[in-house]
C-alpha cells in the first residue's frame, strides 16, 4: 500500500478512510504507468478497471467510489446507492450514505478531501485554479453544512498538486486568485515569474469557512516536481495520468 498511497492519519483517527493515489503498482502501461484513473486520455479502459479494482481492496474501500465529469467550477452533487462514474457535471461530490466513496480526478489540481465524523457527512472537491478563484471549497463546506454537518467538526485533508514552485501563471489568473478570499493575494509571488500556492488558498478559504486550523492537513507534495511518484499535466500534457482523492464514510459508525 505504502507505494500506492498517502493516507490520512487525521481521518483514520477518526475511522474515515482519505487516500490519494500516486502513480505506482497499477496496471497501465506508458505514458500512463501504472496507476492511471482517466478515462479517454488515451489508456485502456481494462487497465482503468483493473486499477480501480486494486484501489478498492488496498484502500479497503467497501465498493468503487462515486465520480463525475469534472469542469472546473464549483458546483455539487450528492452521491448515493453504488459507486459508478456519473455523467452529472460537479466538482463537489458530496454523501451522508453509510458505506460510500467519493472521488475526484487531478494531475495539478488540487483535491480537498472533508468529512464532518460526528455527523456522518463526507464530501471530495476537485479544486484547480479556476475552481479555487471560484471558492470550491466554500461551497462544500456550505453544502455540507445543509445536510448537517457543523463547521467546528470538519476536518480537511488537502493532496498533493502542483506546487507554488512550479505553478506559474497569468495576471488574469493571480487576479482572480487574489480575489477569492481575504489574504489570498498573500499567497501569489511574482519573484522571478507570477506563481501561486493553491493549497495554501484553500486552507485561507476553509478556515474563513468556520474550519480550524488544527483540523486541516496539508500533503505539501509537487506534482510536477516528482515524475517518478505522481501525473502531472502541466509537465506532461496530453501523456498525463490521472490521480485520484478518495475519501470513504465506514458502512457502520
Amino acid at each position: 500500500m505504502a507505494e500506492q498511497l498517502l493516507c490520512s492519519e487525521l481521518f483514520r483517527q477518526h475511522t474515515i478512510t482519505a487516500v490519494f493515489t500516486q502513480r505506482s503498482g497499477g496496471f497501465s502501461p506508458p505514458p500512463f504507468d501504472s496507476f492511471n484513473f482517466g478515462s479517454g486520455l488515451g489508456d485502456s479502459e481494462s487497465a482503468i478497471k483493473r486499477n480501480l479494482n486494486r484501489l478498492v481492496t488496498v484502500a479497503g474501500l467497501e465498493s468503487q467510489p462515486h465520480q463525475v465529469i469534472q469542469v472546473h467550477g464549483n458546483t455539487s452533487y450528492r452521491c448515493s446507492g453504488p459507486g459508478q462514474m456519473h455523467r452529472q457535471e460537479a466538482d463537489i461530490l458530496i454523501s451522508r450514505d453509510p458505506g460510500t466513496a467519493l472521488a475526484v480526478r487531478t494531475a495539478d489540481c488540487l483535491p480537498v478531501l472533508l468529512a464532518d465524523p460526528q455527523n456522518g457527512i463526507i464530501a471530495a472537491v476537485h479544486a484547480g485554479w479556476r475552481g479555487t478563484a471560484a471558492g470550491v471549497v466554500c461551497r462544500a463546506v456550505e453544502e455540507m453544512v445543509t445536510l448537517g454537518a457543523a463547521q467546528e467538526h470538519i476536518i480537511a485533508s488537502l493532496g498533493p498538486c502542483i506546487g507554488p514552485c512550479c505553478f506559474k501563471i497569468g495576471r488574469d489568473a493571480a487576479d482572480q486568485l487574489a480575489a477569492s478570499c481575504a489574504g489570498a493575494d498573500n499567497c501569489i509571488g511574482d519573484q522571478p515569474e507570477l506563481h501561486a500556492d493553491l493549497q495554501a488558498i484553500n486552507r485561507l478559504q476553509l478556515l474563513q469557512s468556520g474550519v480550524s486550523a488544527q483540523r486541516v492537513e496539508i500533503f505539501s507534495d509537487c506534482t510536477a516536481c516528482d515524475p517518478e511518484r505522481f501525473y502531472s499535466y502541466r509537465r506532461d500534457g496530453k501523456n498525463s495520468g490521472r490521480h485520484l482523492g478518495v475519501v470513504a464514510l465506514p458502512s457502520t459508525p
